[in-house]
């Protein structure tokens, strides 16, 4: 009971002093000029401070260090990694890093976590395969981080989108930390709920609104998926919940897709799979009518869904499951690109017998 109510007084404190800060680091955030400015691609019309990473990134570390390095010691690769990617991501907020730049540090930090042990090491089934060679370890887990924090970097594209999808993720982690009964990692999940909390009531907010800015993706993407890599270490233990390959799906399985998808369509099409555009699934979405928290929610629940479907299945059929909703989300999203298609196209006709 001691170690529930610690938990929740760190947990109301990290929200409480997030709530405080975000209004003070809204008016730096103007004088430095850290603001999003408006352009054809923006969903909205004026400048917005690009706060969200480097807040909820100060009150965490601010906690975490009042509580002790005993808690967080065995994850210190990650934490440090991951406010190495805040502090690139800032810069780029302010100055626009080059993406090769950035390739290259992410390429650099990932191959740093790898190589301080925390690493994929096995396929879970796929193909048959399920302990795989060192070397394969290294390169794997490489690619996948980079990836998912890219992919989980690009679905902040409308307001509260990343944030949640980054609070349900850590929601899990709380859950499974209380499993393992690893109260020192459960509160640092708490820590980063309570400071996403108060980010996302500012950035839903009609008023005085915040963004996350790439410093806040890069940052919590980076923490998201190196945490699920390094949950990997429960899983021989496990016997029916493999929580690290688990939480990987659960966070990263739309965002991965979506980006894949939307790569491969550029390419298709001619295009740099670099330029961005408006062709996420979010997109579609607001051009069909729905508004930021509908399109939030659905992803939310989207996630919880293949959340469900892969761990009734996983007993039985192992990684492949992850394939089903693969197809699944394809099927889903060529239904809303076609819906989006046809409601263009009736506004067109109402336009057309106007004249």
């Amino acid at each position: 009971m001691k170690n529930y109510i610690e938990l929740s007084i760190f947990g109301i404190l990290a929200f409480t002093l997030a709530m405080c800060a975000i209004p003070l680091m809204r008016i730096v955030a103007q004088k430095l000029h850290l603001v999003d400015i408006p352009n054809t691609r923006k969903v909205h019309q004026t400048a917005i401070p690009l706060i969200g990473g480097p807040v909820i990134g100060m009150i965490v570390l601010l906690l975490m260090g009042i509580s002790g390095y005993n808690i967080w010691k065995e994850i210190l690769p990650i934490i440090v990694a991951s406010y190495v990617m805040l502090f690139v991501g800032t810069l780029d907020d302010k100055t626009d890093v080059k993406a090769k730049y950035k390739l290259a540090i992410q390429l650099c930090v990932s191959t740093i976590i790898a190589t301080s042990g925390i690493r994929i090491t096995s396929l879970y089934g796929l193909f048959g395969i399920y302990e795989i060679n060192l070397y394969i370890q290294y390169f794997l887990t490489v690619l996948v981080i980079t990836a998912a924090v890219n992919a989980f970097n690009l679905i902040d594209g409308i307001d509260g989108l990343a944030g949640s999808v980054a609070g349900i993720g850590f929601g899990l982690f709380l859950i499974i930390m209380l499993i393992e009964g690893n109260y020192g990692l459960a509160k640092i999940g708490l820590l980063f709920i309570g400071s996403i909390a108060a980010f996302l009531k500012y950035n839903f907010a009609k008023k005085n609104k915040i963004f996350l800015g790439n410093s806040g993706s890069l940052f919590l993407g980076y923490l998201l998926i190196c945490l699920g890599i390094y949950m990997t270490k429960f899983d021989s233990t496990s016997s029916r919940f493999p929580y690290g390959i688990f939480f990987i799906l659960f966070v990263f399985t739309v965002p991965v897709i979506d980006s894949a998808r939307v790569y491969t369509d550029r390419i298709l099409r001619g295009k740099s799979p670099f330029k961005a555009d408006k062709s996420h699934i979010h997109h579609h979405l607001l051009q069909l009518g729905l508004t930021h928290k509908k399109i939030t929610l659905t992803f939310v629940l989207t996630n919880i869904l293949t959340f469900v479907v892969q761990y009734y299945f996983f007993e039985n059929y192992s990684i492949y499951t992850s394939l089903i909703s693969f197809f699944a989300f394809i099927f889903i999203f060529k239904f809303v690109k076609t819906m989006n298609l046809f409601i263009t196209w009736k506004q067109n006709i109402k336009e057309i017998e106007n004249l």
